[in-house]
């Protein structure tokens, strides 16, 4: 039951990271975006990831608006149809992006800033 509970506890923390939690998709698909470092579309991005990991076209799509959801990337209609792509752009930095989730964590799981957690668990190295 203790086991149970900590697996429970712990899923908890992820979802609780004030929608910034990043699943393994969506952190390869927000570095590719990072990386070309313009606006992108969808085809831009499975065309990069393609290489590096087979997955359908919807699957980056969805996983696209999904971030945009989150508000860590913008999503603009490139007209006014509904059928045009979007684009997308970073709302989020790297840095940002990191800060952001440890600061969440720290107070997730040690409940106390990051400036306070960081001295704490270097030492305890």
């Amino acid at each position: 039951m203790a086991e149970e509970q900590e697996t429970r506890d712990y899923l908890g923390i992820r979802k609780g990271l004030n929608g910034q939690s990043l699943g393994e998709l969506e952190a390869q698909i927000l570095d590719i975006v990072w990386e070309l470092d313009r606006p992108v579309t969808t085809t831009d991005v499975f065309r990069v990831m393609y290489d590096r990991r087979t997955l359908s076209y919807s699957t980056i799509m969805l996983t696209m608006a999904k971030l945009a959801k989150k508000g860590i990337l913008a999503q603009t209609r490139t007209g006014e149809r509904k059928k045009d792509a979007f684009i997308y752009t970073s709302e989020v930095g790297r840095e940002e992006m990191a800060q952001r989730l440890m600061e969440d964590i720290a107070q997730k799981l040690l409940h106390t800033s990051l400036e306070d957690a960081l001295p704490k668990v270097i030492e305890k190295k």
